[in-house]
Parts: structure tokens; C-alpha cells; sequence
């Protein structure tokens, strides 16, 4: 559990920056800067959608 807090508050931390960046990327250099900003913002959403790991799963199906 404490895994995946850990990712969904990194992936809310780093959220507001990576749309800055998305914004400011686009205006400045929009052809390159949506190619840099995409994998940022899938990589933000994997954060914030990130399942339980295998190792979690174990863990906690022992203790229930």
C-alpha cells in the first residue's frame, strides 16, 4: 500500500510541472516540444494509475 502512495503522490507532485512544461515546450518549440512532453505525461499517469506490485500483492495476501 505504502508503494503505491508513494507513486500516486510523486505522480501528483510532478503533474502541475509537467503540463508547465507541456505548455511552454508547445509554445516555444511546438513540433519538439510535444515530442518531449508526451512522454512525460504517460509517464505521470503510469505514476498516478500505478497498480500494486507483485511483491505488495504477496505480502498483504499473507497478512489477511
Amino acid at each position: 500500500m505504502y508503494e503505491k502512495i508513494t507513486l500516486r503522490t510523486l505522480g501528483f507532485v510532478l503533474l502541475p510541472f509537467v503540463l508547465f512544461f507541456t505548455v511552454v515546450a508547445g509554445i516555444v518549440v511546438p513540433v519538439f516540444g510535444v515530442i518531449f512532453a508526451a512522454p512525460l505525461i504517460v509517464l505521470t499517469g503510469l505514476f498516478l494509475a500505478a497498480p500494486k506490485s507483485k511483491t505488495c500483492r504477496l505480502l498483504f495476501s499473507n497478512t489477511e
